[in-house]
């Protein structure tokens, strides 16, 4: 084998391998690219549900706000009859949507507490010191959904209550937990835990014997068991200085939780399977009503014909 021929063959080699570390580098780049549209697409999903969320309890606020039962048992200060209109109301709801966290408090137009669905005590309590929503619907008379601290972490909904003469009288809110948009998230292939920060738990007193999570607190009884110890063991994925964090065949990211004045008090952390492909999100359609099928075969050449005949 002369000198030319070995350069030839070596030369080759080289392309070969330098061909093979470009193509690899290029399809990297590929694959981080679908996983980085996959990422922005499921983040996108989560906050287009909590969005939806948001509205749902603000339409609710709203619309019991102009309930005329609620609006003269507040006035006539009637507190057992506004609360068994209350739960007349929660219950219906309960009954014909899917709706199940859906909890109520009415407050006075100084905002003391005057009914909660939940419990009885607190009455007369004032909120002002540290509720900055019920505040802000006071001050503008509209009204108002977030993500607020309280004794609780949830989404609150408040809408101001006006009397037959358009007086302020007091404000109403809707307040949700996330359990059903953890329900319909995973669903979609999404399991999320919700977490509040330690250092707000003087305010959110109800999650002092709650499960911690690195600085923060769960905020939800009902949570995946194994996602929580999963993220107990990998606290550095609760960290937000990387967009996202790959283990294996997971992704974990999240979102930020903000209360009223837009700074974040908690996240909510998000995670799904990469390599999930399944169409959950698509409807299903499911008939319960007899089907007949008649068939006409004049011979065996000829095509079947099938009659389907719904009753």
């Amino acid at each position: 084998m002369n000198k030319t021929y070995k350069n030839f063959i070596l030369l080759f080699i080289i392309v070969i391998i330098t061909l093979l570390y470009f193509l690899n580098k290029y399809n990297n780049i590929i694959h981080q690219n679908q996983i980085d549209i996959l990422v922005s697409n499921k983040v996108e999903i989560v906050q287009n549900e909590l969005t939806n969320q948001k509205n749902q309890a603000l339409s609710l606020a709203i619309l019991f706000s102009k309930n005329q039962n609620i609006i003269n048992n507040l006035e006539q200060n009637r507190a057992k009859e506004l609360k068994d209109e209350l739960l007349k109301l929660i219950n219906n709801i309960k009954t014909y949507t899917n709706q199940n966290s859906i909890q109520v408090q009415i407050h006075t137009k100084d905002l003391k507490v005057f009914v909660r669905s939940w419990e009885d005590k607190d009455s007369g309590l004032n909120l002002e010191s540290f509720r900055k929503g019920l505040v802000k619907v006071k001050e503008t008379k509209e009204p108002y959904v977030s993500n607020e601290l309280g004794k609780r972490f949830n989404i609150k909904a408040i809408s101001p209550i006006f009397n037959n003469n358009d007086e302020y009288i007091g404000t109403i809110e809707v307040i949700m937990d996330y359990s059903d948009l953890k329900n319909r998230l995973k669903y979609l292939g999404i399991e999320i835990i919700p977490l509040l920060e330690k250092k707000y738990l003087d305010i959110a007193q109800s999650y002092k014997e709650s499960l911690t999570l690195g600085d923060f607190v769960v905020i939800q009884q009902q949570y995946d068991k194994k996602l929580y110890d999963f993220l107990f063991t990998h606290k550095e994925y609760l960290s937000n200085e990387k967009f996202y964090y790959e283990n294996k065949n997971r992704i974990i990211t999240q979102i930020p939780l903000g209360n009223i004045d837009e700074q974040s008090v908690g996240v909510m952390v998000i995670c799904f399977d990469k390599n999930e492909q399944n169409f959950n999100y698509l409807p299903k359609y499911e008939y319960l009503g007899e089907i007949n099928i008649k068939s006409n075969l004049k011979n065996i050449e000829e095509k079947e014909k099938r009659e389907i005949i719904i009753k």
